[in-house]
């Protein structure tokens, strides 16, 4: 059904998804105005789906949908089975023409999500946050058959990895890796908790690492995980570097 989708050589290192060549999303779009049959090779099964559902959702919000005349979509195999998974996002491919930010996302960008085909139908298995195919490395660490994800959402250089481990159904993120230091997610609420003492919000976890800023206490930060030495990896704002602060200036209630 994929046709140059399916068929890959499974790989023996670490790699980097590879840009699907051919397909279209404007083909997609004129096949459903059509009611016809899309040529498989430019609008598959899984890119006419999911054009489908856009279309829908531009529909009810009073837009008309438009696509790309070249999909970005990225594949990869990370079960090595020697068929690609897409990862993919409707930004880009799609418009909404009079309703423009429909498929926007926040500061961050949209993630691309991962698809696999299990028993005829694709389902989302991850959400990649990356500046390119370039910034996902399919590692060749495995947990349950399928390769352990490392991305990078801002780059090069990249100074923060995040490793995505399959879980049995899907992927989930499981850590950080800042400057070469691991950081495990925070096992409480990521969400707002203020310095109850003015810190310097520093590039490692040390009382030598490097400032990449200073908050008076009140300051409202994000708690993303723990660091070893006794250290919170805290986010002080969407515009601000993320960084490192000793866990005494934080109070978890």
């Amino acid at each position: 059904m994929l046709l140059g989708l399916v068929a890959c050589t499974a790989p023996a290192q670490s790699q980097h998804p590879s840009q699907a060549e051919g397909l279209s999303p404007a083909a997609c779009v004129a096949a459903l105005a059509a009611g016809t049959r899309p040529d498989t090779a430019r609008c598959p099964a899984f890119l006419l789906r999911a054009v489908a559902e856009a279309r829908a959702m531009c529909t009810e919000a009073g837009g008309k949908l438009e696509g790309a005349n070249d999909a970005d979509v990225w594949q990869l195999d990370v079960d090595d089975d020697g068929r690609h998974e897409v990862a993919f996002e409707m930004n880009g491919n799609v418009t909404c023409v009079d309703e423009y930010s429909l498929f926007e996302c926040g500061s961050r960008g949209c993630p691309k999500t991962l698809y696999a085909e299990r028993d005829g139908t694709w389902q989302p298995i991850a959400n990649l946050f990356a500046f390119g195919p370039e910034g996902v490395d399919i590692t060749t660490e495995r947990v349950g058959g399928h390769r352990t994800l490392r991305t990078c959402y801002a780059g090069p250089p990249c100074v923060e990895l995040a490793y995505s481990e399959w879980s049995g159904q899907h992927y989930e993120e499981t850590h950080l890796d800042v400057r070469g230091f691991r950081v495990d997610f925070a096992t409480t609420a990521q969400t707002l908790w203020p310095l109850v003492a003015a810190a310097d919000v520093q590039a490692t976890p040390s009382a030598q690492g490097e400032p990449v800023g200073h908050y008076d206490a009140g300051q409202e930060v994000v708690l993303i995980g723990t660091a070893a030495g006794g250290y919170y990896y805290v986010s002080p704002c969407n515009a601000c570097a993320s960084g490192f602060v000793p866990t005494s200036v934080l109070r978890l209630q």
